[in-house]
């Protein structure tokens, strides 16, 4: 990787504002005191100002030590002229408070940085233009030297909707994103050289960047599917992942907004959220279905929505707003009105209650709230329910991030503003910043750090199963490297483990191991779909015939299954899968209408009106799950496809028909013409 210079970089930030309407900031106590919380969930003051200020981002590494990006230099205030800070929190008492704030690094060159992820003596740091790779030295405490550059030339500098978090996946790959204007660039764009002008992203040898299908991952590049680009290609906001180094870098969708974190739970599944146009109670969360376009601009024109609102009168603000009508748009999972999202986690722990395990965590600022996801198959994809763990009445707190501790507990970072959006900030003086950041956990349940064995196979495996990232890492580099001893443990583990997501991430290693292509193939056949899912995932990371895996499982009775072979055929070229894909376009069903329980009373307030309209919306999205895998699954040759499907197809229900070719041929209707224009009124006799 190459050395970062000690530039003056102009980066971005995340969702702080004006403030109408001032109140009064309350004291961190008071404002815990103002929490409604969860039942099963306690909350508590763990950090606070002023040692450490406007958190925008934090993870925990695996001794429990709580690193925040701070973001003092917001946009138009340049209040600390040593620049920001990225921070080093930690409990040295056990007392279950933080009494430690150490300077892992100040610079000039370091302005809201709005990611962090520490895996070992590793520090990423999401700062655009670049992504920042630091050393940590022996003392633990500072860097080596100067951070290395891991990728380079995104825009988006000193604007919100940049390069965003990464972190640690199953399959032991980064996981990132970042929002539009980091990669279309804007206003606000510059690029290393102080050009104004589009994201060109470059690797860390300088090269310009070229993903899996041999695309340039930024909506300005000239390349795509290995050739010119023609047409729209990649468009706005996208998420990506990669190898540690860099390499192997893969696009799993585009077509966002401003999609703040993303994280992959141990299945290898994609989830994030995503701002809207502010003020148009379209915040969404949406499983990453992998090479899917999400909409925020039209998938066959590139227009805006507002252009695009009048082609479908019948859809919801939040459809028109997502382009969710249009062939050739994956579906949202949830829609929950207006906001500024935030962080996001997975919680796979288990010192929450059950509900929680397993479920999306997210911050979302404008509302002061931190909401749980608690998902559930719904056709190919997913829906959701939505549970509020803390509603804030004190309007200053703005939770920007969540992370899981060792010990499971659930930390959240509070910003702290009167505000929230408008690139401003109502709490402008280095004097009177503020930041917290708050320990979620049940009743009673005390804060600790268990031990971290990395010497012996039993205490990697347990680190492989911890629910923080940190500990994650290390376990499974450990066993990776482990050879015939730790395979034998990891094997022990995937098929004695009651818990499916610890026997995902055994499977992850396994594939890797000596006799991976045999593991995946007996995965492959294992009861639980999550598992023969996540055998699929990694037989793609070992390179394993996968048109030959998709004739084999064809019969496969999940509707995830088929999805996830569409999403295989998306990289094998169309002379060998052909009639892999024919039979898949059998599997298209008609898209379910919507019927009214019979018992249903009428909506008389706005939040039944927006439960009955997402259970409509849910629905619908149950076959379109499929259909759009399907659709990516012949992503430009969608006329060979559909000619070979007409000729050959088992499937002769007319609505499937219809279905198939709706999406290959992705039909949109002509706009509605003009309202006529009303001639103007005679004058008026004097």
């Amino acid at each position: 990787m190459r050395k970062f210079a000690n530039l003056c970089l102009l980066s971005l930030v995340l969702v702080v504002g004006t403030a109408s309407g001032l109140r009064a900031a309350m004291s961190p106590e008071d404002t815990i005191k103002s929490f409604k919380l969860a039942d099963g969930l306690e909350a508590e003051v763990w950090a606070s100002e002023p040692e450490m200020v406007n958190p925008t981002n934090m993870d925990i590494d695996e001794r429990g030590r709580v690193w925040v990006c701070e973001g003092a230099n917001y946009r138009k205030y340049m209040i600390r002229p040593e620049g920001d800070r990225i921070m080093i929190l930690e409990d040295t008492k056990g007392t279950g408070k933080c009494d430690s704030y150490k300077v892992f690094v100040q610079d000039k060159a370091i302005r809201v940085p709005l990611g962090i992820c520490v895996l070992g003596n590793k520090v990423y740091v999401s700062q655009s233009p670049v992504m920042l790779v630091y050393t940590i030295d022996a003392s633990g405490d500072k860097p080596v030297g100067p951070p290395e550059v891991l990728f380079s030339g995104f825009s988006g500098i000193n604007h919100d909707h940049g390069l965003h978090k990464p972190s640690f996946g199953p399959d032991g790959r980064l996981y990132f994103n970042s929002g539009n204007e980091g990669l279309s660039g804007g206003n606000f764009s510059k690029d290393l050289d102080g050009r104004e002008g589009p994201a060109i992203i470059k690797n860390s040898k300088g090269e310009v960047l070229l993903d899996s299908t041999g695309s340039n991952p930024f909506p300005k590049g000239q390349t795509f599917r290995g050739k010119p680009k023609e047409g729209i290609g990649y468009q706005e906001g996208m998420a990506f992942r990669c190898n540690l180094d860099g390499s192997d870098f893969e696009t799993i969708g585009h077509g966002f907004r401003n999609n703040y974190e993303v994280a992959a739970d141990s299945f290898g599944t994609a989830w994030q959220s995503d701002n809207d146009d502010d003020g148009n109670e379209g915040v969404r969360i949406n499983y990453v279905m992998e090479g899917g376009n999400f909409g925020y601009k039209s998938p066959t024109t590139g227009h805006d929505w507002q252009r695009d609102k009048t082609l479908y009168p019948d859809q919801t603000k939040q459809e028109a707003h997502w382009h969710q009508r249009m062939p050739g748009v994956s579906p949202n999972l949830l829609h929950t009105g207006g906001g500024s999202p935030t962080g996001i986690c997975v919680y796979e722990g288990d010192m929450l209650p059950e509900k929680y395990r397993g479920a999306l965590i997210h911050c979302d600022a404008g509302p002061n709230v931190l909401r749980a996801y608690i998902t559930s198959p719904n056709g190919a994809g997913y829906k959701a329910e939505s549970i509020e763990m803390i509603k804030g009445k004190d309007s200053w707190f703005r939770p920007s991030d969540v992370s899981i501790a060792p010990d499971g507990s659930v930390y959240v970072a509070d910003w702290y503003d009167p505000g929230v959006g408008g690139h401003a900030m109502g709490d402008n003086k280095l004097a009177t910043l503020r930041g917290r950041i708050y320990r979620l956990a049940p009743p009673g349940a005390k804060s600790s750090v268990p031990k971290l064995d990395l010497e012996t196979i039993p205490g990697q495996i347990a680190a492989l199963c911890s629910p923080n990232l940190a500990r994650r890492y290390l376990g499974y580099t450990k066993l990776n490297a482990g050879g015939a001893p730790a395979l034998a443990a990891l094997n022990d583990l995937y098929k004695t483990s009651s818990n499916q997501r610890f026997r995902a991430r055994a499977l992850w290693l396994l594939a890797r191991g000596e006799g991976g292509k045999a593991a995946v193939g007996a995965a492959l056949k294992d009861q639980n779909v999550d598992i023969r899912v996540t055998a699929l995932r990694a037989a793609r990371l070992i390179k394993m015939d996968m048109v030959s895996i998709a004739k084999d499982m064809m019969n496969d009775t999940s509707p995830f299954v088929w999805r996830e072979l569409c999403l295989a055929m998306n990289y094998e070229p169309i002379t060998k899968c052909m009639d892999v894909l024919v039979a898949l376009g059998d599997k298209v069903v008609p898209q379910a209408k919507y019927e009214a329980p019979a018992d249903l009373k009428p909506a008389t307030t706005k939040a039944e009106k927006w439960a009955q309209q997402e259970a409509e919306r849910d629905v619908r999205a149950r076959e379109r799950w499929y259909l759009e895998a399907f659709g990516i699954a012949c992503q430009g040759r969608e006329k060979e496809v559909l000619e070979a499907w007409t000729a050959n197809g088992k499937n002769k229900d007319p609505q499937v028909a219809e279905q198939i070719a709706w999406r290959l041929n992705k039909v949109i209707p002509a706009p509605p013409p003009p309202a006529p224009v009303a001639p103007p009124a005679p004058p008026k006799p004097k």
